[in-house]
């Protein structure tokens, strides 16, 4: 993991942590000694600055590495941490965002992105979200929902795989070509990609379809029923930082809906490109 997606992570979780972590100790019998550990597993990672191998995870917590991998796998099943495809080293998800948005810093790229999102809400009348990547998933960290009877909403802390749906390719779209070939790999081997049909020519025709036009589309992969486009948010670097994603329910789900769709998803996220850089300077 890079010191700069360490330091985001930071910037953006930094409210969860900063809380030191103890030695082993007796607990009282009106306490579960399993939620006690596991909330010290998520302590270790100091509010995201840090990742940590199986191994530093089990020195750090005096525990043996069977209880530990057990208290790693299920939290990262949960979705509170992940575990980096490459490296098998384990770090805070921006899933734990699911039990601390009201506490979210005020100046991350959740909240910066929450005034965007409602005036692409407002444009469209569709559910407006942000996403960021986390390994091989995509996770919503930020969500305005439409006030539409029916729709299609995305809640904060939901994750998926990141090769799926527009918003996801954008994400793709900002990977290193060594990190697209570990992702292609992995495809292979994945039964959620087998379960939507998602093979590498796939993605690679949603990856041409954006360099060319700038968004991206797919249907059908959310949810049964979900459909939407998706734009890439990127930094002063040209990097791509986030995702933005007009959700819709397939019924209205058309070529000139599409079009109408696509200009607020860019507009949001060339916006909320800015504002995040003029922040994190």
């Amino acid at each position: 993991m890079t010191n700069d997606v360490i330091g985001r992570r930071q910037r953006v979780l930094k409210n969860a942590g900063g809380i030191a972590v103890k030695a082993a100790k007796t607990y009282p019998t009106q306490y579960l000694q399993t939620v006690s550990r596991a909330v010290t597993v998520l302590r270790a990672f100091k509010g995201g600055s840090r990742d940590m191998s199986l191994k530093e995870l089990t020195e750090e917590l005096k525990l043996n590495k069977v209880t530990t991998f057990r208290l790693a796998r299920t939290l990262a099943y949960e979705g509170l941490l992940v575990q980096d495809p490459a490296s098998d080293r384990y770090s805070l998800s921006f899933g734990c965002l699911a039990l601390v948005d009201a506490m979210l810093n005020r100046d991350g790229l959740a909240e910066i992105s929450r005034k965007h999102l409602r005036v692409a809400r407002e444009e469209t009348g569709e559910t407006a979200t942000i996403l960021v990547r986390e390994g091989w998933d995509r996770v919503v960290i930020a969500t305005e929902a439409s006030l539409q009877p029916v729709r299609y909403v995305m809640e904060v802390g939901r994750r998926n795989r990141v090769y799926l749906s527009g918003s996801g390719a954008c994400l793709v779209s900002g990977m290193t070509e060594e990190e697209r070939e570990s992702l292609f790999e992995f495809i292979e081997t994945d039964p959620i990609a087998r379960k939507y049909s998602l093979t590498k020519d796939v993605l690679l025709g949603r990856l041409e379809h954006i360099k060319e036009n700038g968004w991206g589309t797919a249907q059908g992969e959310w949810a049964e029923e979900a459909s939407g486009v998706a734009a890439p948010v990127y930094d002063r670097e040209g990097e791509v930082i986030a995702a933005i994603a007009i959700a819709m329910p397939r019924s209205r789900y058309n070529k000139s809906y599409r079009h109408k769709c696509a200009p607020a998803a860019l507009k949001a996220a060339k916006l909320i490109g800015e504002e995040y850089d003029s922040i994190n300077r």
